[in-house]
């Protein structure tokens, strides 16, 4: 191959990889609703075609949803935890619990090359952008030390709410985020999402937890 024919082959190898193999800058479009249930209110972002609560929903279901350690000052700084069941009917009108493949669609607007079938790492930069920035070590945020990778360039400011195990134990409060999706996997497992201190992607998982665990609930507009 003569040299004039392979430098325009490269260019393009090259301008294929940025376009189709990097994330993007996102341009987050913030708002505000109101809940008017219990008149709280909560930051919107809208990244691309999707507009998702900028905070963890804190509205106290009838039954099976807690305030990290039963601590109502938790609730406050990181949303309720629910139970599979009330978080499919936790959402306000006009508003749901996303779907595995709407969670899917977010990461795809994040990191081009994330693998919506993954199980386990759906994208190795795609956490670190949508994790609120700051460590409880230096008093600039909720999450532990290293909070890797975390930008929040996304909007989506995501806070290390922990767990409520299904024995009522709580744990891993600014260490991870889980979060339900409305799509199960089986009779007692759902598909989730997970953001952890420690790394800079997000996961995608169906056996960490059953639907009798207490985990994070991000709404989605309809």
């Amino acid at each position: 191959m003569n040299k004039i024919t392979a430098v325009p082959l490269v260019l393009m190898a090259m301008v294929f990889v940025l376009v189709m193999g990097c994330v993007i800058d996102p341009v987050p479009e913030f708002g505000e609703m109101t809940d008017e249930r219990d008149g709280q209110t909560y930051q919107t972002v809208t990244l691309g075609d999707q507009t998702w609560l900028g905070q963890n929903l804190n509205y106290e279901t009838d039954n099976n949803s807690w305030c990290y350690d039963d601590d109502p000052e938790n609730c406050e700084t990181y949303g309720r935890l629910y139970d599979w069941d009330s978080a499919m009917t936790a959402c306000p009108d006009g508003w749901h619990l996303a779907s595995d493949e709407e969670w899917s669609t977010l990461i795809k607007y994040l990191d081009p090359g994330a693998d919506p079938n993954a199980d386990l790492a759906e994208s190795d930069v795609a956490g670190g952008m949508m994790k609120a920035t700051g460590t409880v070590e230096d008093g600039t945020g909720l999450w532990r030390r290293p909070n890797k990778d975390a930008t929040n360039v996304s909007g989506f400011s995501a806070v290390p709410s922990g767990t409520r195990f299904a024995t009522g134990s709580f744990n891993m409060v600014s260490q991870h985020v889980m979060f339900w999706t409305s799509t199960e996997y089986d009779a007692n497992s759902v598909w989730t999402r997970m953001l952890d201190y420690g790394q800079g992607g997000i996961f995608r998982d169906n056996t960490a937890i059953t639907k009798d665990y207490g985990i994070a609930v991000r709404c989605v507009m309809d």
